[in-house]
């Protein structure tokens, strides 16, 4: 589960979380099985609803809705942390710095910052469907 977790913040740090949230849109986007036929051998009143079947499809997904869902959970998080314990996220999974290079620029000792780090992936843990 931890693993997950660390997955999880270093794909949100890194933009990668991101860029799999658009990918998916664009695939959805692009792969739909609407038929938008304007020719002939239609039905009179048969009306073409693609752009509401392109929005039911976006909804629907169940990957999108899973990666939606876990970067709305981080946030959620994220929003009501303090600066030091933002940084520390932000250094290690952002920048991918070890914990020595985090202790000597944020003036902390590693033990407090592995405290930080458990007690937020704990937290976030229990929300993200992994």
């Amino acid at each position: 589960m931890a693993d997950k977790v660390d997955k999880l913040l270093r794909d949100y740090f890194d933009g990668t979380m991101d860029k799999q949230i658009k990918a998916r849109e664009m695939y959805l986007h692009f792969h739909n099985d609407v038929d938008e036929n304007v020719g002939g051998g239609r039905a009179q009143y048969k009306f073409n609803n693609a752009v509401e079947s392109q929005m039911i499809t976006l909804e629907q997904d169940y990957e999108l809705r899973e990666l939606n869902h876990n970067k709305m959970i981080v946030e959620f998080w994220l929003r009501d942390i303090n600066d030091k314990l933002y940084n520390m996220l932000k250094c290690r999974y952002g920048d991918n710095m070890t914990w020595t290079e985090i202790s000597l620029k944020l003036h902390y000792s590693e033990t407090t910052l592995h405290i930080w780090k458990n007690e937020f992936k704990r937290s976030v843990g229990h929300y993200v469907d992994l």
